[in-house]
C-alpha cells in the first residue's frame, strides 16, 4: 500500500485537501471492494467530523425541509456516525425519497421504489442501500466511466455488468446521475447545467485527482 501524504502542508499548519491512497491487489482478491471515506478529528479533539463517499446523500436526504439549525444537527449526527449506526439513519431517508420520487409528477418511478409497497415501505429498500455509506468498486476492472456502476450492475441496470469500476472519479457527473435516479430511476434526465470539470483527468495514472 501506498499513501501520498501532503508533509508541507502538515509542518506549516495549512488544512490538508486531499490524502491519497493506493493499495495493490494480490491473490485472489474479492471482485469488489466497499469504501468509505472519513474525516477524523485529531485524537485531542475527539469525534469524527465529515465523511465522504456517495455524493449528497447526507446533504440531499437530511432534513431539507427543517430549519436550518435542526438540518444541521442532523447532518452532523450522520457525519459523525460510526458504520454500526449507519442504519439508524434510513428510515429519515425512506421519508425524504418520497419528495424526490414526485418531482416528475409520477410516483412509484424512483431507483428501487417497490409501486406496489404501502407508501411508507415503499423507499426502503433505497433508503437502506444509501444509509450504508460505502463506494463500491470493481477491483477487476480499469475501465472507469459510470457513477454508482457496480450499485447498478449487481441490482441488474447496467448494460455491461462487470466491466466498469464504477467508484467516483473526478471526471463522473456524479450529482446528476444521483438526483437521476432518484426522480425517474434512470442515471440521466436531471441536470444541473455542470457536466464536467473543464479538464479531463487521469484515471489510470495515480494519484486520481484533478490538477490545481
Amino acid at each position: 500500500m501506498q499513501a501520498v501524504r501532503r508533509d508541507t502542508a502538515r509542518r506549516f499548519g495549512w488544512l490538508v485537501l486531499a490524502i491519497m491512497v493506493s493499495a495493490g491487489l494480490y491473490g485472489s482478491a474479492s471482485r469488489t471492494s466497499g469504501t468509505q471515506g472519513r474525516i477524523p478529528k485529531p485524537p485531542r479533539l475527539g469525534r469524527q467530523i465529515e465523511r465522504a463517499a456517495r455524493t449528497l446523500t447526507g446533504n440531499a436526504l437530511l432534513g431539507p425541509l427543517a430549519p436550518g439549525e435542526v438540518s444541521a444537527r442532523r447532518k452532523e449526527a450522520y457525519n459523525r456516525a460510526a458504520q454500526e449506526d449507519w442504519l439508524r439513519f434510513a428510515p429519515e431517508m425512506e421519508r425524504t425519497l418520497g419528495l424526490y420520487d414526485g418531482f416528475d409528477g409520477i410516483r412509484g418511478n424512483q431507483w428501487l421504489a417497490d409501486p406496489a409497497a404501502a407508501s411508507g415501505r415503499r423507499y426502503q429498500a433505497l433508503a437502506a442501500l444509501l444509509a450504508d455509506d460505502r463506494l463500491w468498486v470493481n477491483v477487476a476492472s480499469t475501465h472507469c466511466t459510470r457513477y454508482l456502476a457496480v450499485e447498478l450492475d449487481a441490482l441488474a441496470m447496467s448494460r455491461t455488468p462487470g466491466m466498469d469500476c464504477g467508484g467516483r472519479t473526478p471526471n463522473y457527473d456524479a450529482v446528476d446521475v444521483f438526483r437521476s435516479l432518484l426522480v425517474n430511476g434512470t442515471t440521466t434526465g436531471v441536470e444541473d447545467g455542470v457536466d464536467r470539470d473543464d479538464r479531463e483527468h487521469s484515471t489510470t495514472t495515480f494519484p486520481f485527482l484533478g490538477r490545481p
